[in-house]
């Protein structure tokens, strides 16, 4: 017997959705008006719990119509199955596939929608077969139906899209039109949806919509079928919400709730365009705050305020955009710390706002009182936009309510009342997949966990927070750099206090993992690449966390379900509390296990934690003997060392009491004193033992009771600015101690091979600019560094590799771009420079003049061969304490990106004449190592430096050659008796600046 069910809300949308659906011959008797009204008094109860259509049997079960009914149904439908057989039997394959469409018709109107697609599409196959071109555009018609009614909604536009390419590939604009003209008709009648008003042509998606019900991610998936139906056949225009340009709104704030805000930037700009073109001011107005609103939640105030003042303007008579957007300027007020302005702003818009945009500005109001610390006022304030939310019942704004609420009973330390709020939200976003506010949610309910001291359990949560902002900074990726830099300062920060609480643990594999994520991270943003190595990480959780999480997503789905019975006083709420309560009871029970389970492990990390992030830093440390890889990480009030060596032993230690700022006023003269050859030099080594006792002194006597030879560093924050050979330890620099390397993050690095032993093997590339061009002096020693490296043809020549030479115009791009194949070192010795907040300008300098840019260098070929890039003539400035230092590894992460395994460069200007004499010594330092006796490019330098360090060289110098472009200038109060100067190489300013970033072998 067939299992037959109905409509759960009989209303005329209802019948209007299906009234062409069956066949004459094949009519349905509908229940009495008594009792289509009794079913309109369940719209739709315990949807998300029950099956709808069980719910109806229930009702008619006391029924005798329902018999009836179903009777009549199931004779209907025996008759169907028997013309069938009867067609098949006979051949009438005309007849045969018209019968399947109307049991097909009959399923779909009793809610069985796979078995009316089953019948569809057997029809469509009949019907193609035949060629009777109108009805397989009507069955294609229903199969949509179908697949719209089970939420396929990819798969009807895939359908539709693919039959046009068909018929237009085929020529056949007869079947063409056919098919257009279903589309009409069916998205007039069942697809059509405009988000922004709230309306669907579908009165089960419209239900949905109003009572905040259906997922983001259902409807941009909805409104971009709408938006290719649109584009086919023009805008569909139902009435004022059906136009193309509210199609492209509802793609774009999709988008944004979904947390892809590239794509949510793009369309809301394309929905602003149309409406110009219609001539649609208010939606024009409308669109325009929105946008406004998306560019505050990036993180881009200034441009949001402009967007956002501009529309005020404009929107003078336009009352529902103006207070809008009044509330929308109050909003990016707030996020900017000007609460004084703020506050007036919202409250004019309070005068005026509709439910929907009052509940928003009572949580903005309510903010203001959080973070000025007036806890009662934004409790009181939180709880009216709540009573609003659920007039309104939108979910999204009921979700951020909730979530404030919990913010500020956190603050006031009712943490049980803050995580039953934090619950709330937690549940009504993930029912609508807004992933910003689950995101969100999940870092307030980690801090929250914090405060009641259960670290363990609050990583959980902030590894979660985390793993859905690595998603969605995967749709940022088209952003410009700004915008992505901007959305990197508002989360980095729960990065960092997540490494913080695992470091803080003992759990230091997971908190270099996320080290090695932030690093990965830091220099994407800044590079704006997205070919990175490294992409898609996310962070592990362990079966044991995984578990937690599971059990925790169906407490709270659990509690939404009271929250929803309480909404309408249904009659299980005692049963459903008691049912809670056992959940509640489950899930503590699971977390304190939880707990003793990590507490018995902590130590024992690669046992805890999935081993496979670590093999990165093992493959540095174990491809030779003797070395250890160093993480500083620096956060706003102390500072961890992390270490790693061979066999995947891990360390941390934790420096307090100095944080970021601190740190970086210390770094900051640091590089005022080093890169200046005239200051003191016990001055110099004074600064360099502060650093050294920073980062240094908390591992020393491990470097020395493991005898450690190589230090391989993985620099964080302002960290990257110290040449870490010039540190200090009283007595010796660093690299008087130890070969030293950098690498921009262990995931970054490869060091699967070394540079090739003999010089014959290792064939080079040299470039040079000698000549003052486009306003640089003049770099005089450069002919002879390159002289001396370069091993030409000639009876006289005096290098050391085999290569090729291009000095001054004969060094352009055809040189830089069509020689680089087969070479494994390339030198280029020329001005160049690291610009700090723009990736862009950063650029080494060719002998014709021309800048050479990051950019270019990103789409260099053939440097899958070169192992060794050496830039001898970079600069980078610090004048910030609070800089991070990432715009070092731009041009250096290029050349890395493209396939070179090592870049050499330097951090300041750079003398020239001291900058030849480590070139010649670092080069004939690479030559001299054999298969017996093999010479790192670490040691090399090491060697190099040293050199300089323990000479004597008096000789004198003109003041204004160095590289990089800029006349160095005595210290204040000194001032030099002529335009020449002694030369003491053993400063660190002549043999300090160059490092080596990348595979150190």
């Amino acid at each position: 017997m067939l299992l037959l069910t109905f409509p759960v809300v009989a209303t005329e949308s209802r019948t209007r959705e299906h009234k062409d659906r069956v066949s004459p011959t094949v009519k349905l008797p509908t229940p009495p008006k008594n009792k289509q009204n009794h079913l309109q008094l369940h719209p739709v109860a315990s949807q998300q719990f029950h099956s709808a259509r069980f719910q109806i049997a229930g009702i008619f079960n006391e029924d005798s119509e329902r018999a009836e009914l179903r009777q009549k149904v199931e004779k209907d439908l025996q008759l169907l199955y028997q013309t069938l057989k009867m067609q098949r039997e006979k051949g009438d394959r005309i007849g045969e596939a018209d019968t399947l469409n109307k049991i097909g018709s009959i399923y779909f109107l009793t809610e069985e929608y796979t078995k009316a697609l089953e019948f569809h599409q057997q029809a469509w196959v009949l019907y193609e077969k035949l060629g009777y071109k109108s009805r397989i555009a009507e069955t294609l018609g229903y199969i949509g139906d179908a697949y719209f009614k089970i939420g396929k909604y990819q798969k009807v536009e895939e359908l539709f899209r693919q039959k046009l390419q068909s018929l237009r590939k085929a020529g056949d604009g007869k079947g063409e039109n056919f098919l257009m003209a279903v589309m009409r008709k069916h998205i007039k009648k069942m697809w059509g949806l405009a988000a922004g008003c709230g309306v669907a042509r579908d009165s089960e998606i419209e239900e949905r919509l109003r009572t905040g019900k259906i997922s983001w991610q259902e409807i941009l998936d909805i409104s971009k079928l709408n938006l290719f139906i649109a584009k086919e056949l023009g805008s569909p225009k139902f009435n004022e919400c059906f136009g193309t340009h509210m199609i492209l709104h509802g793609v774009g704030w999709s988008y944004r709730n979904l947390g892809q805000y590239s794509q949510a930037l793009d369309f809301l700009r394309q929905a602003i365009e149309m409406s110009r073109t219609y001539g649609d001011r208010h939606n024009e107005l409308f669109f325009s705050i929105d946008l406004g609103f998306v560019y505050s939640e990036l993180g881009q105030y200034d441009k949001a305020l402009e967007i956002i003042k501009t529309t005020l303007v404009l929107a003078e008579k336009d009352e529902f955009c103006r207070c809008m957007g009044l509330s929308k300027l109050g909003l990016v007020y707030k996020e900017m710390g000007q609460y004084d302005k703020a506050l007036p702003v919202l409250q004019e818009a309070l005068s005026m706002g509709g439910d929907v945009e009052k509940a928003n500005i009572f949580n903005y109001i309510g903010d203001i009182y959080l973070k000025t610390g007036k806890y009662s006022q934004a409790l009181d304030t939180y709880e009216q936009a709540a009573e609003v939310g659920v007039i309104t019942g939108e979910y999204d704004v009921q979700g951020f309510t909730f979530n404030n609420i919990g913010l500020v009973h956190t603050e006031m330390g009712n943490y049980a009342q803050a995580l039953e709020a934090y619950e709330k939200s937690l549940s009504l976003f993930r029912q609508i997949n807004n992933h910003p506010g689950v995101k969100e949610v999940l870092i307030n309910i980690g801090a929250l966990l914090e405060k009641q001291k259960r670290p363990e359990v609050a990583i959980v949560f902030y590894k979660e927070a985390v793993n859905i902002t690595e998603e969605i900074r995967q749709g940022l990726r088209e952003l410009t750099h700004k915008e992505q830099e901007a959305y990197t300062n508002k989360v980095v920060g729960n990065y960092r206090r997540l490494a913080d609480l695992l470091l803080s643990q003992g759990r230091i594999l997971e908190a270099q993992q996320v080290l090695e994520l932030l690093k990965i991270q830091e220099i994407r943003d800044f590079s704006k690449d997205t070919n990175t190595r490294g992409e898609n990480q996310k962070i592990g959780l362990s079966s044991e966390e995984q578990k937690l999480i599971d059990k925790y997503g169906s407490l709270i789905a659990f509690g939404q379900k009271i929250y929803d019975c309480k909404k309408t006083n249904c009659s299980q709420l005692n049963e459903l509390n008691a049912q809670l309560e056992t959940l509640n009871r489950q899930y503590n029970q699971a977390t304190d296990s939880f707990i003793v389970a990590i507490r018995e492990r902590k130590g024992k990390d690669d046992a805890f934690f999935d081993p496979r992030r670590l093999s990165y830093a093992q493959k540095i440390v174990e491809a030779q003997p003797n070395t250890v890889l160093i993480y500083p990480f620096v956060l706003p009030e102390k500072i961890w060392i992390l270490w790693i060596s061979a066999g995947g032993v891990v360390k941390s230690v934790e420096v307090p009491n100095t944080g970021q700022l601190q740190l970086g006023k210390t770094v900051l003269r640091f590089r005022q004193l080093i890169d200046n050859q005239f200051s003191d030099i016990g001055e110099v080594q004074a600064t360099g033992k502060q650093l050294y006792d920073l980062l240094i002194k908390p591992v020393e006597e491990e470097l020395k009771a493991n005898k450690v030879q190589n230090l391989v560093f993985a620099l964080d924050s302002v960290t990257r600015y110290i040449p870490m050979s010039a540190l200090y330890d009283g007595k010796k620099y660093l690299v008087e101690n130890y070969n030293i390397s950098t690498v921009l993050s262990a995931e970054l690095t490869d060091t699967s091979d070394r540079l090739p032993i003999g010089t014959q093997n290792n064939p080079v590339l040299a470039l040079g600019l000698s000549n003052a061009v486009a306003g640089f002096p003049p770099l005089p020693n450069v002919p002879t560094e390159l002289q001396a490296i370069v091993k030409t043809n000639s009876k006289n020549s005096k290098g050391i590799f085999p290569g090729l030479e291009f000095l001054n115009q004969d060094f352009n791009r055809t040189a830089l771009r069509d020689r680089l194949n087969g070479r494994k070192i390339l030198h280029i010795a020329t001005h160049g420079q690291f610009v700090p907040n723009n990736f862009l300008a950063s650029f080494i300098l060719l002998g014709t003049g021309e800048k050479f840019t990051v950019d270019d260098v990103r789409n260099l070929p053939n440097l899958g061969d070169v192992h060794l890039v050496v830039l001898s003539a970079c600069q980078t400035a610090l004048g910030d304490a609070m800089q991070d230092g990432v715009e070092i590894s731009s041009i250096s992460y290029y050349f890395l990106n493209r396939g070179a395994k090592a870049v050499m460069a330097s951090l300041w200007l750079v003398d020239d004449q001291s900058t030849s004499e480590l070139m010649k010594n670092f080069y004939s330092n690479l030559a001299k190592g054999t298969t017996e006796k093999p010479i790192t490019k670490a040691e090399a330098l090491r060697q190099a430096q040293l050199s300089l360090l323990h000479s004597k060289d008096s000789n004198k110098r003109n003041l204004a050659d160095p590289r990089g472009g800029i006349v160095p200038q005595p210290k204040p109060g000194v001032t030099p008796r002529t335009n020449q100067i002694e030369r003491n190489f053993s400063h660190p300013y002549y043999w300090a600046p160059f490092i080596l970033i990348g595979n150190g072998l």
